[in-house]
């Protein structure tokens, strides 16, 4: 269980901001996307959303322009999904980068264990 107001809050973003992008964005340039995290402001007047995307740093770079530039139309859209909230917030999206972190400690690991 999510402990605390914001931290709900982030969830029920983050899962509207998946459906939104998988039912309403029909955007063919943004690939398989998924959505990590989203952490809201303490005032909760901003949210940024952090994803991943399968593809080279080009795709990458793509996918942050396109969803940022779609963000008004999500925020439009999360306005309809009935929020029990007063404002929705203004949304950035920011490429997570963990995974690759992640996979570079994978990969130095992996070179001790060989030599």
């Amino acid at each position: 269980m999510i402990p605390n107001r914001k931290q709900r809050f982030g969830e029920v973003l983050r899962k509207e901001i998946i459906r939104i992008i998988t039912t309403r964005l029909r955007d063919p340039r943004i690939g398989f996307i998924t959505i990590n995290d989203v952490i809201v402001t303490g005032d909760f007047k901003a949210a940024t959303v952090y994803y991943t995307v399968i593809g080279d740093e080009k795709i990458k770079k793509d996918t942050g322009k396109l969803l940022n530039g779609a963000s008004g139309f999500i925020r439009k859209e999360l306005l309809l999904c009935h929020l029990n909230v007063k404002t929705i917030p203004l949304i950035s999206f920011k490429y997570d980068t963990s995974l690759d972190y992640g996979e570079h400690i994978d990969n130095i690991l992996k070179g001790i264990k060989h030599s």
